[in-house]
């Protein structure tokens, strides 16, 4: 799969792992299906975003887009006043108190906004 990204980027193998701070020959290693640490495998796939970031952003803020809806759905739960007809309905639907549900929302959030970030 990877093979077929960088391809499909125009990219030559020398190249992507110049991108991605690896020695080529430990890309094609990677790229023959042997198994890479996660440190090495995020480098490339990493790169490789960034790369296809570059040559087409609107393709990257368009699948960005359902991410950052979906944070901005989590963060209505954060702006939510415990007793109110809304919150009490969130709990009695998820079965926590508004405290759990505003924990959860803002490390969710959090995650939503930073990966929304790196995509763009």
């Amino acid at each position: 799969m990877i093979r077929k990204m960088r391809k499909r980027l125009k990219l030559k193998q020398s190249e992507l792992a110049v991108l991605a701070g690896i020695p080529q020959q430990l890309l094609a290693r990677f790229e023959r299906g042997k198994h890479m640490s996660l440190i090495t495998e995020d480098r490339v796939t990493g790169a490789i975003i960034r790369m296809a970031a570059k040559k087409n952003p609107e393709a990257v803020k368009q699948a960005a887009q359902p991410v950052l809806e979906a944070a901005e759905k989590w963060e209505r739960i954060l702006s939510l006043e415990p007793g109110s007809e809304t919150a009490l309905e969130l709990e009695r639907l998820n079965g926590k108190s508004l405290a759990e549900l505003k924990t959860q929302a803002e490390t969710t959030v959090g995650f939503l906004r930073s990966a929304a970030n790196i995509a763009l």
